[in-house]
């Protein structure tokens, strides 16, 4: 047994040496051209890149996309086991005629144009609309002149907020002047006279991106090839790629997503009616609903990162648009439990070394500097609860539900939970004892 531990705490070392060699080594850069992609995800857009080794771009097809080829240095990250682009040490622009090939055959030939994405909820909002052109430059121009007013504002605050401590202070110094005289005041009286602290100005809610030149992409269901076409009538090298557009397969589902009030990191989702929810014991749960359509695992999954992997034989469901105006309901059978309305909620971290958070609901009037965290439905589960079956469900109206927000949650004991390890751990303690038992036979 002594030269088993041994052995196996050499093989181990041996394991993390080399592993650690391999991450010191510096990264070999190539320089190359790649696409830059910012594309329609079904509720926004997101940025992203295809390197050399991805052979096609996958679009969401009658969407408007936007797409831009670059040299630059391309090396491999064997953490993530994806190629990075180093655009910060070299990021040079390819430009050119952007051609569409459909059946070997230049459909659309593009010119770079000026496009920017307007976020009607700010930078962090659920949704981003697309603008070309004139438009671009438009709303970029309505979004410049809002913060250029925000920053006047400020600007007033800052000086009557200078007044009003400065009045503040006189009234104070009068008041006690006046007392020490032998005037009485009432409560009411000095709230009256009292200078009004001034209110801070609220920053814009939107934003839009500064107007940049692509190639914006907006083809129907199919298969195609791109190239870019210099300006001396050569094909640029390494620019041809294969290109897929793509849709969804349904539409109008309903989904959650559920954040556990104990670790709110970890969220987790219930897209189909017939997964089960479980809860134990003490509990608390945030549910935030949306509206869901389902796409090709590999087309959207290369759709977010062209280095994804995915399997084209299977789906998923991806969420659209948040459902806002329905009140959740818990129920037992046909027993309403609870009635919960959609509430904003904040993470506030707690200071000291447990370095713990807490929960608490959005006050926009002392939080007035900060953003929600989050949105949802709070479902406090008491430990009180009987541990049986009980459901969710969203009402639009007294009545008539959301089609296909109907959720079972299962309430489990939380006793005995030791006995999950113990199953756990069995296969380890089958495959210790083989291992074992070769290695004596083997020594035999």
């Amino acid at each position: 047994m002594r030269k088993l531990t041994i052995f196996l705490t050499v093989t181990m070392g041996w394991i993390f040496c080399l592993a650690a060699l391999s991450l010191a080594q510096a990264p070999i850069l190539r320089e190359q051209l790649v696409y830059g992609l910012n594309v329609f995800n079904g509720k926004g857009y997101g940025g992203g890149f295809a390197p050399y080794t991805e052979d096609t771009i996958y679009l969401i097809a009658d969407k408007d996309n936007t797409i831009s080829a670059h040299i630059t240095l391309v090396y491999f990250w064997p953490i993530t086991g994806k190629y990075v682009a180093g655009f910060q040490a070299l990021n040079e622009d390819v430009n050119g005629t952007l051609e569409i090939l459909e059946g070997g055959k230049v459909i659309e030939a593009l010119e770079k144009e000026d496009n920017t994405l307007y976020y009607p909820g700010g930078y962090w909002g659920e949704s981003a609309i697309f603008y070309q052109g004139e438009e671009a430059h438009a709303y970029f121009e309505k979004f410049t002149q809002a913060i250029e007013e925000y920053y006047e504002q400020i600007s007033q605050f800052y000086t009557a907020q200078a007044e009003y401590r400065k009045n503040i202070d006189e009234f104070l110094n009068e008041i006690k002047e006046r007392r020490e005289a032998g005037e009485e005041f009432t409560i009411e009286e000095i709230e009256e006279g009292i200078p009004r602290e001034p209110k801070q100005p609220a920053p814009p809610i939107f934003y839009v991106t500064p107007p940049k030149k692509d190639y914006i992409i907006n083809l129907p269901l199919g298969r195609y090839k791109i190239r870019i076409r210099a300006e001396d009538g050569t094909i640029v090298q390494d620019s041809e790629k294969e290109l897929l557009t793509f849709t969804s397969r349904r539409t109008g589902g309903t989904g959650y997503e559920i954040i556990p009030g104990n670790r709110w990191t970890r969220r987790e989702a219930s897209d189909d009616p017939s997964w089960l929810i479980y809860a134990a014991g003490k509990n608390t749960l945030y549910f935030s609903p949306f509206i869901q359509d389902e796409y090709n695992e590999l087309y959207y999954n290369k759709l977010l990162d062209p280095q994804n992997p995915g399997r084209e034989e299977k789906w998923r469901w991806v969420h659209i648009q948040a459902i806002k105006e329905v009140t959740l309901l818990f129920l037992k059978g046909k027993e309403t439990l609870q009635r919960i309305v959609r509430v904003p909620y904040y993470v506030e971290q707690i200071p000291g070394p447990e370095l713990g958070y807490e929960i608490v609901e959005f006050n926009r009037e002392e939080m007035f500097d900060r953003q929600p965290t989050f949105e949802g439905y709070k479902l406090d589960l008491a430990p009180t609860l009987e541990k049986a079956s009980y459901e969710i469900n969203l009402e639009k109206k007294e009545g008539e539900f959301f089609q296909g927000s109907r959720r079972e949650v299962r309430l489990v004991k939380k006793e005995n939970a030791q006995s999950l390890y113990i199953l756990s751990i069995f296969p380890l303690l089958v495959g210790a004892v083989v291992f074992v038992t070769r290695r004596r036979k083997l020594g035999s």
